[in-house]
């Protein structure tokens, strides 16, 4: 599949992603964005309302 052709919602990297897992036959191969975690520590340390909010039960 190329980049021009992903299903609506899907990112270049999710399906770098599943093309990997699926070379290593591994479907359940957790993957974590590090720069989107480094991204959002760094917002709720900028902006303590974010920090708070986040910190909320979801309803």
């Amino acid at each position: 599949m190329t980049s021009d052709r992903l299903p609506a919602g899907l990112t270049s990297e999710q399906d770098d992603i599943d093309v990997l897992r699926a070379h290593l036959h591994m479907p359940e191969l957790p993957y974590l964005d590090f720069s989107a975690q480094r991204a959002r520590a760094q917002a709720l340390a900028r902006w303590p309302l974010f920090a708070e909010l986040a910190s909320e039960p979801r309803r």
